[in-house]
């Protein structure tokens, strides 16, 4: 039977010394919301959003079908390309 092999000890590798950042801003806490409620606080944002985006602008297209699909997927992928943050909080566990 063989003997294990041992590794020569090595310097420290720098992700042993590395260390988490701390976010300086915690997000928002979540409201308590259902999810209807969710997506229409998410359709809301996104209207007031179209009324601004020149019709010319592919986000802006994307976003009108986002809102006539109802998908909250798309919704908060064109809302992240435009920089709004819409705080989303994951389905409950079944």
């Amino acid at each position: 039977m063989a003997t294990p092999r041992q590794r020569p000890s090595s310097p420290s590798n720098p992700d042993d010394q590395s260390t988490v950042r701390q976010v300086s801003q915690p997000p928002p806490p979540f409201a308590a919301t259902s999810p209807r409620e969710r997506l229409e606080g998410k359709l809301r944002t996104a209207r007031e959003l179209l009324d601004r985006l020149p019709a010319s602008d592919e986000r802006a297209r994307l976003l009108q079908v986002a809102v006539m699909r109802r998908d909250e997927a798309l919704l908060d992928g064109v809302l992240s390309a435009l920089g709004v943050y819409v705080p989303t909080v994951p389905p409950a566990s079944r």
